[in-house]
């Protein structure tokens, strides 16, 4: 057999060409990332829709330093949508509420601590991880930020599946209070179960916006319920305007006494009749000399006292002369002859308007404004 020798030239050709190739390669390879490099598509907002769409999930995003801080995270920004969101709703309702009724600027700030305190109540990472089954991703390392990234998510339909019996629950609290706020003939007395009703039906629109939050479209099934929580104010107007008053007095020289009592009533939002047969409230008002004669000299312990009758009896059955407030003053001790008696008598009238302006209107609105 013959022995043929390859020339120098191909064999240098061929060990360069096979060197080229390997080069080739290995450049190809470097230029892509290992898989393990490759972020997640749950790991960035703009692809996580592609793993986790907002028409069936709520997912959020956490980093942090270590894989544990980031999975907290992811929950702490799940709660923060809910907290954030309910916020921020139930308080520009607030404002237009409180705009609406001309509420001063102290009385706004207390009801936006009260909604504050309320949402921070209902939504937090705890009450999330016990009302719904909040899921996590495994931590994934970002090389280039050299952080761990974690996604929390929550699928809608589970959870309102866990949710819904809240809110049915919520319901029926409110209406435990509002059935029987709404049969109570007695207006003074509605208005007072419509105030009983505020903090229940506060838990209940609050459910129902976690509810459009979960699963939107779902709360439609409780606009009826919504229509009533969120008529409360109208109602106890309502009522406040069938609270009709009509005002007698005893010893009232002048009507200086009548004129001032009256005036508050008024200034309070009450109506008052001209004729006691157009009222469901009978203000009695009494001045009482007390006097004593003793000789040409006489002395006089007088007192002053207001009463209110509602033609209601118990449960809101007609029974008129039921007692529903009670004023009643000692006035200065007074003595003098008996030849200036008038004059005896203008000083009693005099203390009684004073004590009437000093303490009645205090004591009339602390009975029924602070429950209007």
């Amino acid at each position: 057999m013959l022995n043929k020798k390859k020339s120098p030239g191909l064999v240098a050709g061929g060990i360069l060409w096979a060197i080229c190739a390997l080069s080739i390669f290995f450049e190809g390879c470097a230029s892509k990332p290992r898989a393990e490099e490759l972020a997640p598509l749950w790991a960035s907002y703009d692809t996580i829709e592609e793993v986790y769409p907002s028409d069936a999930y709520i997912a959020r995003i956490g980093r942090g330093a270590d894989g544990a801080l980031s999975a907290s995270l992811a929950e702490s920004e799940l709660g923060s949508y809910f907290s954030h969101t309910v916020h921020s709703v139930v308080q520009g309702s607030q404002v237009m509420t409180d705009s609406k009724r001309g509420t001063a600027e102290g009385a706004g700030n207390a009801k936006q601590a009260s909604v504050s305190r309320s949402i921070e109540r209902t939504v937090t990472v705890e009450s999330l991880n016990r009302l719904f089954d909040v899921r996590k991703t495994a931590p994934w390392y970002d090389r280039s930020k050299k952080e761990y990234v974690c996604c929390a998510y929550i699928k809608r339909a589970d959870a309102w599946k866990i949710y819904e019996g809240s809110v049915k629950a919520a319901a029926e609290k409110f209406h435990t209070f509002y059935d029987t706020a709404s049969a109570e003939r007695d207006p003074l007395r509605k208005i007072s179960l419509l105030k009983n009703c505020d903090q229940a039906a506060e838990d209940f629109l609050e459910s129902l916006e976690m509810t459009r939050l979960i699963l939107p479209g779902k709360e439609a099934a409780f606009a009826a319920d919504r229509r009533l929580a969120e008529g409360l104010e109208l109602e106890r107007e309502a009522a406040l305007t069938n609270c009709v008053m009509f005002v007698s007095a005893s010893n009232d020289e002048g009507g200086r006494l009548t004129r001032c009592v009256s005036q508050t009533v008024s200034d309070c939002g009450f109506v008052l009749a001209q004729k006691s047969a157009d009222a469901l409230y009978f203000i009695q008002l009494e001045l009482d000399y007390g006097k004593n004669l003793y000789g040409d000299t006489l002395t006089a312990d007088p007192g002053i006292s207001v009463v209110i009758q509602s033609r209601f009896g118990t449960g809101g059955a007609a029974a008129t002369g039921k007692t529903v407030f009670t004023y009643k003053k000692n006035l200065p001790h007074q003595t003098g002859f008996t030849a200036a008696e008038a004059l005896v008598n203008r000083k009693i009238l005099t203390s009684a308007e004073a004590e009437l302006k000093a303490s009645f209107e205090e004591e009339f609105r602390k009975s029924f404004i602070d429950m209007l």
